[in-house]
């Protein structure tokens, strides 16, 4: 960097949101649903202990017990200087039996809104965070196509008490990952692998979301805003060969294209997430992997992903075809040792400010999390958090990278070096 510039703040546009987003399961603690009951599963414990896994790290439990903790996190927040919170509401709390709704859940979420606006924090709320109550998941989940109706049931629910102070819904998170993994690579609850079923989810999922679109825009037309945060990778072909180009096009279009072009008719906005990079190599016998474990870059997350925050930058660019308002919902790398975190925000920044500057309406970056959470069929080994937890004593401590965010929040901006 010239030295110049030297001391100069980058700015971002004077109305940008800045914020940090979490979800209930991994946070809140102490829940009954399908995803705490398949961790405890006979085969899920057999499935690790093959692998010289503990079990108990890969038990949600008590998880940051933010249900109880919700008031001192929040505070956290204001103390990163955000602007907004991205948060979901659990489902299984709401709603544990099928038309039986929980007040007190409901006035929970109520109180934790009423706190934002209070301190000029915009909520976001995610209506579905991948977790489901027990009575949908014995009706088959999202395989059933009662299941769409059931959420609409749900979504209204939550609309009639919230409403009046949400103006911003995401109705799904990442529904793409949720049919890959748990539809298609089996690694997820409930552990299928077959393209038909996982097809079958996809529209489930997306009458789901047009049909809570739809209630959400009734009730409050354009005061509501609503949308679906959608995981976006960048895939480039490894060795750069025409067929390997191909089959990065191929993987855009299964991984994410199709959702965002599913949803298109019915989304304010795009919520959009990216993480890493992945180069897309034909193997012989007409299989293809998503290589990224073949990775030319010396720097890799705890995850073992390829630091790549460049990525962000045609993603966005692809993005402007569609003409909606976008927001960087997720954002981040797993960095215990918080070694590679500040020059990732850092770099991702630069690369979101220049597709500001060349016409994609992105108007928000909310960074990934606000703490160290239960990190799904991970567990607890991957540290993604702006705040350190201590898993016994549940004290959060800032990592240096959250004092970077939040003079990044205060300056609307990012240092020049």
């Amino acid at each position: 960097m010239n030295n110049e510039n030297q001391g100069k703040i980058l700015k971002f546009p004077a109305a940008f949101l800045w914020g940090v987003s979490t979800s209930a399961y991994q946070i809140e603690g102490n829940v009954d649903n399908d995803w705490s009951n398949w961790e405890k599963s006979e085969s899920r414990i057999k499935e690790l202990k093959s692998k010289n896994l503990n079990p108990d790290d890969f038990i949600c439990g008590r998880a940051c017990d933010s249900y109880n903790r919700w008031e001192e996190d929040i505070g956290l927040v204001k103390n990163l200087n955000g602007g907004a919170y991205r948060f979901s509401a659990e489902w299984a709390r709401i709603e544990p039996e099928q038309g039986r709704f929980d007040e007190a859940a409901i006035a929970h979420y109520g109180s934790m809104v009423k706190k934002l606006k209070e301190l000029r924090i915009e909520p976001f709320l995610t209506l579905w965070h991948w977790t489901l109550p027990l009575w949908v998941r014995d009706i088959g989940g999202w395989e059933n196509k009662d299941t769409s109706r059931h959420f609409l049931k749900y979504a209204e629910k939550l609309a009639d008490s919230l409403g009046e102070d949400v103006r911003f819904w995401i109705t799904l998170n990442e529904p793409q990952t949720y049919t890959g993994l748990s539809y298609v690579a089996g690694a997820f609850p409930p552990q299928i692998k077959s393209l038909f079923r996982a097809n079958t989810v996809f529209k489930n999922l997306m009458q789901a979301h047009s049909a809570a679109y739809r209630m959400l825009k009734q009730k409050f037309k354009d005061k509501a805003q609503v949308g679906i945060s959608h995981y976006v990778n960048y895939h480039t072909a490894y060795g750069n060969t025409l067929l390997n180009k191909a089959l990065a096009r191929l993987m855009d279009y299964l991984r994410w294209q199709r959702f965002i072009d599913s949803a298109e008719p019915c989304q304010d906005f795009i919520g959009f997430q990216y993480y890493h990079h992945d180069r897309v190599k034909f193997k012989p016998g007409g299989r293809f992997i998503i290589a990224d474990n073949v990775n030319e870059n010396s720097a890799t997350n705890d995850m073992g992903w390829e630091i790549y925050p460049q990525g962000i930058y045609p993603l966005l660019k692809y993005l402007k075809r569609y003409n909606k308002p976008v927001y960087i919902t997720e954002n981040g790398t797993a960095d215990a040792d918080d070694d590679h975190r500040p020059r990732f925000i850092n770099e991702t920044l630069r690369h979101v400010q220049q597709a500001i500057r060349e016409g994609v309406d992105v108007r928000g970056y909310f960074h990934w999390s606000l703490l160290d959470n239960f990190e799904w069929a991970h567990g607890w080994n991957p540290k993604f958090g702006l705040y350190e937890v201590d898993r016994r004593t549940f004290e959060r401590k800032p990592r240096s990278s959250a004092g970077l965010y939040a003079d990044i929040c205060k300056n609307n901006g990012i240092m020049l070096e």
